[in-house]
């Protein structure tokens, strides 16, 4: 599968043996389904292992919007995380599959102060 957000190729990787995704050779983003999005939160250490792309990078890339699902289902729609609005990802309408560029999945996994801070200032993200 070709990245949404850059040139690179989204290679297969997994976690444990019940965690399944997808990794940006180029990027790092990460493209997983929600159930497999879960179980990575609760994982201890699995942001780690997964998320190992430069933050800065992410950053960058999360302003690209116009992105097409890696699975070939069209056009993502662009959502925040309900509890930390400064976390912009895109997300399928059909298969629901989640990109999070480099240095999302870890902010996502740890609500700290200072994130709920960031998002007061960020707000929510303007809709379509």
């Amino acid at each position: 599968m070709e990245c949404p957000k850059c040139t690179g190729t989204l290679c297969k990787k997994t976690y444990r043996d019940d965690i399944c995704l997808y990794r940006c050779d180029v990027c790092s983003g990460l493209w997983v389904k929600p159930d497999a999005l879960e179980k990575m939160k609760n994982e201890w250490m699995a942001e780690a292992v997964l998320d190992v792309g430069d933050p800065s990078i992410g950053s960058e890339l999360n302003r690209v919007d116009d992105i097409n699902c890696p699975e070939g289902h069209g056009k993502m729609f662009k959502t925040e995380d309900l509890r930390q609005h400064h976390i912009w990802f895109e997300q399928c309408l059909t298969c629901h599959g989640v990109f999070l560029d480099a240095g999302e999945f870890t902010d996502l996994k740890y609500e700290t102060f200072l994130d709920r801070v960031r998002s007061l200032i960020t707000g929510r993200r303007p809709a379509e």
